[in-house]
């Protein structure tokens, strides 16, 4: 199988179809679009390209669905996005609003590497306050 290198939309039509997923067992272009703003022959577009590399299942008119690999891709970036948007917030003190949009922009770029700096940062800066509450 050919690996296709992933823009941050594409990544971003994975997660969203993750949570349409998760809340109605599929997801469709119309849903999609609406979730994403966007119009739906961007959505098509983008779903073949998806598609092509294994990552949906997804046939003109039909229910779309993650295949195993897209699924992975997805709750992994969902995860990153957790991960920065509850740092900006309980670290940063970031208004919830602008953290979740840096996060939604940030999660496609950062290093693995770096994110799981933050993510432990995260957990012993939440750690050291719950000890200072007691």
């Amino acid at each position: 199988m050919k690996k296709h290198r992933l823009t941050p939309n594409m990544e971003n039509y994975l997660e969203t179809v993750l949570v349409l997923e998760r809340e109605h067992g599929h997801a469709h272009v119309k849903d999609i679009a609406q979730t994403l703003g966007i119009k739906m022959p961007s959505v098509t577009q983008a779903l073949g390209k998806l598609k092509k590399a294994s990552l949906v299942n997804y046939g003109r008119y039909g229910a779309v669905t993650l295949t195993a690999r897209g699924r992975a891709i997805g709750r992994r970036f969902m995860k990153d996005h957790r991960v920065l948007a509850r740092f900006f917030r309980g670290v940063l003190g970031v208004d919830p609003a602008v953290a979740e949009e840096d996060a939604c922009r940030i999660e496609h770029v950062i290093s693995r590497r770096t994110l799981d700096k933050l993510e432990k940062l995260s957990r012993r800066l939440a750690g050291a306050k719950r000890r200072s509450k007691r």
